[in-house]
């Protein structure tokens, strides 16, 4: 779980890492959030609506109609998606990808029903859906997730809620009860080393960069998956378990990056509190990234009436990383005036820009995970097996973290169900 967080001028913190808590039901940090009185805060000055507009980028709005036609067909196409893993269906094609199903299934339900203009905007609408899902999902593009695994993600159904003061809220609980001088900063791990050391009085020693040295019984693991695919094969003496470090080359860690803008006053129309990006993205691939960036986000949301927040992934979010914020404001501004142009008034000054940088920060090389081509469900499995001493047969090495939870993966959820569960699995080997 990476909380990162930047506060706005009205007080409201604007999430830079986790930002919702996903369903209610079987979700320990709703019922955190909910126990501590965390999801009953308001913050004056938020009034606003529920209202979504759909624009493209000449400006002009789309047909509410059209935006349901084809949310229906979508919403149609991804549950089947999730059937294949379900159900144990063997995908259409081997090597299927969830971007590529979804696009055959909508030609063919829509390709001679419509015009080519009109079959355009729908393709529009279903590209900017599924610029959505690669938020969600952490890729680049739907080609990249695996067709035959994808249903092995579960979503808890009911309300997706929005902790006010901040996912920071929920780390002041956990930590609340751990003894003081428990937590150490600016301890980087250079080496895990483990097993039977000549009768050495504990199996495992994790050696810092200061030279501090810290001896243990048990290691529980919360390193990010983008980490061990960088680090893995030189941070653990003995090396992991071969099945293992495949499996960790095996999944994927995704980008997902977000732009904060704070303007000086109203920027969306009355009771409006997302503007969706109906992009025409029927692109050459041969143009530069410069030119096409910002073509990633797919949506701003209003987190109070002067302050916006737009998502990107992929590669475009990690090409985001190497822009200032002013380089990142002026873009958005001059996309924000070509959905808005029409809407009868200018913008107000932007008063300040924040970027998240999960690829380049040194300890987490992403965001979150998914399950690319070629990838299993099993291997999140096995990257959250622990590794058994040898000599005492107990568990030395043991792994959490949202990347080691078999449905819940990419979630903040996920990788808390794992910390307990590990921390549950110690309990459990020394009462008995």
């Amino acid at each position: 779980m990476s909380v990162q967080w930047v506060k706005t001028v009205n007080g409201r913190k604007a999430e830079m890492g986790a930002n919702w808590i996903h369903g209610i039901d079987r979700n320990p940090i709703y019922k955190i959030a909910l126990k501590n009185n965390l999801l009953s805060e308001t913050f004056e000055g938020r009034k606003l609506g529920q209202k979504v507009m759909f624009m493209t980028e000449t400006g002009q709005p789309v047909n509410t109609k059209i935006i349901e036609e084809v949310d229906w067909a979508y919403g149609t196409l991804i549950a089947q998606c999730e059937d294949f893993y379900q159900c144990g269906i063997p995908t259409p094609m081997e090597n299927d990808s969830v971007g590529d199903f979804v696009e055959r299934e909508f030609y063919q339900k829509f390709a001679d029903r419509y015009s080519e203009k009109e079959l355009r905007l729908r393709k529009m609408i279903l590209e900017q859906r599924l610029l959505g899902e690669c938020m969600i999902t952490g890729c680049d593009n739907m080609q990249e997730v695996a067709l035959s695994e994808v249903g092995s993600f579960e979503e808890i159904p009911a309300v997706h809620y929005v902790i006010p003061p901040g996912f920071e809220a929920i780390m002041d609980v956990l930590k609340r009860d751990l003894p003081n001088n428990s937590i150490l900063l600016e301890h980087v791990i250079t080496e895990i080393s483990y097993g039977d050391d000549g009768g050495a009085p504990h199996e495992v020693c994790v050696k810092c960069q200061n030279g501090r040295k810290i001896y243990a019984d048990h290691v529980i693991v919360t390193i990010s998956l983008g980490y061990l695919k960088k680090h893995a094969n030189h941070l653990f003496s003995p090396s992991l378990p071969e099945a293992k470090l495949a499996s960790i080359d095996s999944l994927a860690m995704g980008t997902v990056n977000k732009v904060v803008l704070e303007f000086s006053g109203q920027i969306l129309p009355d009771e409006v509190f997302r503007l969706e990006l109906v992009w025409d993205r029927d692109i050459e691939d041969n143009v530069d990234m410069s030119q096409r960036w910002f073509k990633k986000i797919n949506s701003f949301e209003a987190i109070a009436s002067n302050v916006l927040v737009g998502w990107l992934s992929g590669r475009e979010a990690e090409y985001m990383e190497t822009l200032s914020d002013e380089e990142v404001g002026r873009m958005c501004i001059e996309v924000l005036k070509m959905f808005l142009k029409n809407n009868g008034s200018s913008l107000p000054q932007l008063k300040h820009v924040t970027t998240s940088k999960w690829k380049s920060n040194p300890y987490t090389l992403g965001s979150y995970c998914f399950i690319p081509i070629g990838a299993k469900a099993e291997d999140i499995e096995t990257l959250a097996e622990p590794v058994v001493s040898k000599s005492s047969k107990k568990p030395v090495l043991l792994f959490a973290g949202e990347a080691t939870h078999s449905s819940f993966y990419s979630s903040s959820h996920g990788a808390l169900l794992t910390g307990q569960q590990e921390a549950q699995r110690l309990i459990d080997l020394y009462s008995h």
